[in-house]
């Protein structure tokens, strides 16, 4: 048996976990605090970036130099690759890139923690009570030889991957449930898959709603959208219950109703299977209410801690609360794989110290914050395309009341896939337009999709059913709006008279506290929209210059940077030819021969459906709007003719307009 012996100083053992998986993410605990963790994709603007294996140190050293570290000042390094199987491991299946060198995955500081196991410590170490059922629920949680659950050493990893492998293959986890207190933890009850397929399965409750978001989205991570379509349609109408009962008396799905749809979808409006989505959400919320009863019966706790990628469905979580008994209930922001990270770093935290619960975690912005100069430098790279302005909470008021759409980047980014505050867009709630202006001109993203009430805890019931738990500072459960609101709140009100509600207090968040109790005492409601700082297709923004990115290639109005307010340049109309133009960011030209001749055109990676067809000259024109050189000068190089000319600015007149063009005022002009 091989030990670890930390070197820890006064501050205890320094542990860096990994997880190694779609939404892969790193963290860094110091004497059980987290320091600093981070998703992957919001470095490699990958979304959902991440492979089964250890392909990249860019998270890792992302949290090391948030703490001023390096990898020698790390004690153990604990990771989790979704899917390790015994005799499965090398060739086309490694444990580790070749390039990968921050450490061996079965060296003596290498530490590996089995799936649900690492989402189960991640739940309750983040937890806000010390004794708790914990419990996983996931579409798969990979397989396990000769235990319940994985927590190795490496040199132990090395003798396990060599186990011979069993005939038939071993089953896959798909639902755990644990007792953990902070001695340890014991595992309670698991329900296991015979296979895993996220195209077309229906083994688990995760496989199934991530196989009909496959074939509604064509893509099985889009179970957000599937639970946003859902109220539109109605259940019935597509059917009776998809759900049996096994042996147990546990609901599952079963696999019959899926012979009625056999033909591909040819992927038409998402619209058209709305009545699909009321289905499969009805019936996952029937049994997850009935299996987390059931957690709670067979461990004997009142208190329920939830994790897995089911955790993220917000409208079943309010029904668990609601309906299974729990007296308190947890769901951790980042209950997707991203959360691995946090777990395998507790439980090896666990393994050195005996103790399975570290600091308290009391948010869920977990990134490293920005400098002063760094923001300068961001401000600094963009000069000429932006006004700046200090920050005066008033001021955003006024422009919230007016209608007005403003960004708000504040400290350290958030770890879980809500933006709960810090890279956040934020909008008056009183009106469907307001939705509606979200969805086509800014996020740029289906309009079916609705928007999130962010509101104060004390005002939280005024107008919101929020049930045995007033307290919702996640985004983690869709509650129902009160019927005397739901019009004045249009702009948060679902179809179905519900809003995935986030509370916030003095302490988490005490700027945004501050911001709606003024916009509360202005306009009697202290109610905004809160939705993340990215435009479709993309993850959140991390850095300060991302964050300014977003807001000069959308129709927001207004960013809060840190203690600044920043405003996109104003363009005068009457003197368009002074001004020097660029691309908005994401903005790209591209040309091909036509039968009668280039064909010209512009797209923007924002808004996918977007290509506006450009007459030659106004293509060659753009493709030298380089910042510096004026309109003016460009139009005589390019449009000769007065009415080319005339449509040339017509054209960039609608694209300054668009927000896809920019301008920066004092062009040289020759």
């Amino acid at each position: 048996m091989s030990s670890i012996v930390p070197q820890a100083g006064e501050d205890g053992p320094v542990v860096l976990g990994i997880s190694c998986s779609h939404d892969a993410s790193a963290c860094l605990l110091r004497g059980g605090e987290v320091v600093a963790a981070i998703q992957l994709e919001r470095l490699t603007r990958v979304k959902h970036d991440g492979r089964p294996y250890l392909n990249t140190r860019v998270a890792a050293d992302y949290c090391l130099n948030a703490a001023g570290m390096t990898g020698d000042d790390v004690d153990v390094f604990a990771f989790n690759t979704q899917n390790l199987v015994p005799s499965q491991v090398g060739l086309n299946f490694p444990f580790a890139d070749e390039s990968f060198d921050l450490f061996d995955p079965v060296g003596e500081r290498s530490v590996f923690v089995s799936h649900h196991l690492a989402h189960a410590f991640a739940t309750y170490f983040s937890a806000p009570f010390d004794r708790a059922a914990v419990w996983v629920v996931d579409g798969s949680g990979g397989s396990v030889i000769g235990a319940d659950d994985l927590l190795l050493r490496g040199p132990e990893l090395a003798e396990y991957v060599n186990t011979p492998l069993p005939t038939p293959r071993p089953p896959y986890h798909v639902e755990s449930a644990y007792v953990f207190d902070r001695s340890g933890y014991r595992l309670v009850d698991r329900t296991v898959a015979a296979s895993f397929h996220p195209m077309c399965g229906s083994s688990s409750l995760g496989e199934t709603y991530a196989s009909v978001s496959q074939y509604v989205f064509g893509d099985w991570q889009e179970g957000g959208k599937l639970m946003g379509l859902a109220p539109y349609g109605e259940a019935s109408r597509f059917g009776e219950s998809l759900l049996v009962q096994d042996e147990t008396g546990r609901y599952r799905f079963s696999s019959e109703w899926k012979q009625g749809l056999r033909r591909a979808n040819k992927r038409g409006r998402p619209m058209e299977y709305r009545d699909l989505a009321a289905r499969v959400q009805a019936d996952l919320e029937v049994a997850l209410v009935d299996r987390a009863s059931r957690v709670l019966e067979r461990t004997g706790e009142s208190n329920l801690a939830y994790a897995g990628g089911v955790a993220l469905n917000s409208v079943a979580n309010q029904r668990i609360v609601c309906e299974s008994g729990a007296q308190r209930f947890y769901a951790m922001p980042a209950s997707h794989d991203a959360g691995i990270s946090i777990g395998v770093a507790a439980a090896a935290h666990y393994l050195l110290t005996g103790d399975a619960k570290g600091a308290p975690i009391t948010h869920d912005f977990l990134g490293k914050p920005y400098a002063p100069e760094e923001v300068d430098v961001a401000l600094k790279e963009r000069n000429g395309y932006l006004r700046t302005e200090e920050f005066a909470l008033e001021q955003i008021v006024d422009r919230l009341e007016s209608g007005q759409v403003v960004g708000w980047f504040e400290g350290g980014a958030e770890f879980g896939p809500r933006a709960l505050g810090h890279r956040s867009i934020m909008a008056a709630p009183f009106d469907r337009a307001m939705w509606e202006h979200l969805n086509r001109s800014i996020k740029y993203r289906e309009e079916f999709r609705p928007y999130a009430p962010i509101v104060p805890i004390e005002d939280a019931e005024k107008f919101f059913e929020m049930g045995p738990d007033p307290e919702s500072p996640y985004m983690l459960r869709v509650v129902r709006v009160r019927p005397e609101w739901r019009d004045r709140l249009g702009a948060v009100t679902h179809v179905d008279g519900t809003a995935r509600v986030q509370t916030v207090d003095r302490v988490r968040t005490p700027r945004w506290h501050a911001l709606l109790t003024a916009f509360g005492a202005r306009t009697g409601v202290p109610v905004l929209v809160n939705t993340s700082m990215n435009v479709r297709g993309e993850p959140v923004v991390e850095t300060p210059g991302q964050a300014i990115d977003v807001l000069l290639a959308t129709q927001m109005d207004a960013l809060v940077l840190e203690d600044r307010v920043v405003f996109p340049t104003e363009w005068a109309s009457d003197d368009l030819e002074a001004y020097a133009l660029s691309r908005a960011p994401g903005v790209e030209l591209s040309a091909s021969a036509g039968e009668s001749g280039p064909e010209c055109r512009l797209t923007s990676r924002a808004r996918s459906s977007l290509v506006k067809e450009l007459p030659l000259s106004v293509f060659l024109l753009l493709s030298e709007a380089d910042g510096e050189t004026s309109l003016g000068d460009l139009l005589k190089r390019h449009c000769v003719e007065s009415v080319e000319r005339a449509e040339a600015v017509r054209i960039v007149r609608e694209l300054l307009t668009d927000r896809l063009l920019l301008t920066k005022e004092g062009g040289s002009r020759s």
